[in-house]
């Protein structure tokens, strides 16, 4: 019995030894983080393609097979390993894979990084499968390198679809919930069908039963409610930028970008909103104003402190972002970031051109000079967060300081912002800002065209500049 244990552990070692020799040399490209955590039905779910342990790697082609039943593709991008200036041909879609290529002039100068990125749209959420297939890594010779592939897991997020009552604990009053609905496929609980197959039955019993017990965490429902006119917009990530026909050079590269949870108006200010605030801050007054602070037309269509009749549900316009800075400091607020700009805009959906999908029309956004002026608010449909007027009505001041090559430049992939450290220093001295840097705007106006109007259009202007086709609206950080 001894020698066999001992061969058993020999025969061990040796397999450990055999696998590390193997492995020895090779890059690893992997689905990653693994397992997803995948987000709740209707939801974007964006893997990272990573590779480590390469050498030489100057192009990669390889195949992401999807469970088409949980998963619908979206969209793909290269990303950051390759080199500056590697192309990423259209991908290639059929049945329940997608193929990536892309290719560079040089090789890579780094073992470690993200080859690309895949986004899809959660069908269902349920326990699926992404799986690398047809993986090849090849130098600046065309020459095909030795590579080891990892799959990664798409899983239930968090155990939130087993507590079907959402009291934050696992327990029988979820499998007394599903049992109630069984054979249902309209169930007067729609948790209940907990995998998502479109029916309640044994296994979404199973799959609580199996989790009895279980604390749920994070907690739905434990972020502070928004504040009253704001919206939260979830933590999460996305491809920022665009590599569209009609992309300019400072909306590349493309880029993955982290934002933690904040909260947004959920539409632009408005002229009794900013009413409000001139009555209580005197200093911002159209006849008060210090003359650093605009260009000699701020609230140029404004009588004293009164705004244009019938007017009062229309974005405030030809105010500069030194006073749009003023008055989100006063309503406990500040600008967005860019990112977090674009990030919203977006509305959940990845790859798109607008905040409503790839097309746009007058039906849906102020634009193109069709009505020929501001409209009020909340007139056209808002986007997948319950946000209005992201694209067109007017150009929105964001916080940041604008760099044209900023994509480029930036190392910090989480929650990033131009012109400063911090988003508290530019908060603390926005009044010494120089006037003749520039401040980015967002989102087109009533009077651009369509183009003007994509989600991941940048535009920009000095900090006193104010016309009739600049507005602003707030966000909030959910955590101080």
């Amino acid at each position: 019995m001894k020698n066999r244990t001992r061969l058993f552990y020999f025969l061990i070692l040796i397999l450990c030894l055999g696998a590390t020799a193997m492995s020895h040399g090779q890059a690893v490209v992997s689905v990653s983080p693994s397992p997803v955590a995948s987000p709740a039905a209707g939801s974007t779910l964006t893997v990272n393609i990573q590779i480590s342990s390469g050498s030489g790697v100057a192009g990669y082609e390889f195949t992401v097979e999807f469970d088409t039943s949980a998963l619908t593709y979206v969209s793909a991008a290269n990303a950051t390993y390759l080199p500056s200036g590697a192309f990423a041909p259209s991908p290639t879609v059929s049945g329940n894979r997608v193929t990536l290529t892309g290719a560079a002039g040089s090789a890579a100068t780094k073992r470690s990084g993200t080859l690309a990125t895949v986004t899809f749209r959660v069908a269902a959420v349920k326990a699926s499968t992404l799986r690398l297939r047809n993986v090849v890594l090849s130098d600046v010779a065309g020459k095909n390198l030795a590579v080891d592939t990892r799959n990664g897991e798409v899983v239930k997020s968090s155990g939130t679809a087993w507590d079907v009552n959402q009291d934050c604990n696992v327990n029988v009053s979820d499998l007394v919930l599903v049992s109630r609905n069984l054979g249902s496929r309209s169930p007067s609980n729609p948790r209940a069908d907990v995998n998502g197959d479109g029916q309640v039955n044994v296994s979404d019993l199973v799959l609580v039963s199996r989790n009895l017990g279980k604390t749920v965490d994070p907690c739905p429902g434990t972020e502070p409610p928004p504040p009253e006119g704001m919206v939260l917009i979830p933590a999460g990530q996305f491809q920022m930028g665009s590599i569209d026909d009609e992309a300019q050079n400072n909306e590349q590269p493309v880029h993955t970008v982290h934002l933690d949870a904040f909260f947004m108006d959920e539409h632009e200010v408005t002229n009794l909103e900013y009413k409000k605030f001139l009555l209580e801050n005197p200093r911002w007054q159209k006849s008060r104003i210090d003359k650093r602070f605009h260009n000699g037309s701020y609230l140029k269509h404004w009588s004293g402190n009164n705004y244009p009749s019938g007017k009062q549900n229309h974005p405030v316009t030809y105010v500069s972002w030194y006073a749009a800075m003023a008055y989100a400091e006063w309503a406990g607020k500040r600008l967005p970031t860019e990112a977090e700009w674009e990030y919203a805009a977006r509305g959940g959906l990845a790859g798109m051109k607008y905040p409503s999908g790839n097309t746009i029309s007058t039906r849906q956004a102020n634009y193109n000079n069709h009505v020929g002026d501001t409209t009020a608010v909340g007139r056209y449909a808002a986007n997948g967060y319950d946000l209005y007027d992201m694209a067109g009505n007017v150009w929105e001041w964001c916080l940041d300081e604008y760099d044209a090559d900023f994509y480029f430049v930036s190392r910090n992939s989480r929650n990033p912002i131009s012109g400063a450290r911090t988003i508290q220093w530019i908060l603390d001295n926005f009044t010494s800002i120089p006037t003749n840097t520039s401040r980015v705007l967002r989102g087109g106006s009533w009077n651009n065209v369509a183009q003007n109007l994509r989600v991941a259009n940048r535009y920009n202007n000095t900090p006193a500049f104010t016309n009739g086709l600049i507005g602003f609206r707030c966000a909030r950080a959910v955590t101080p």
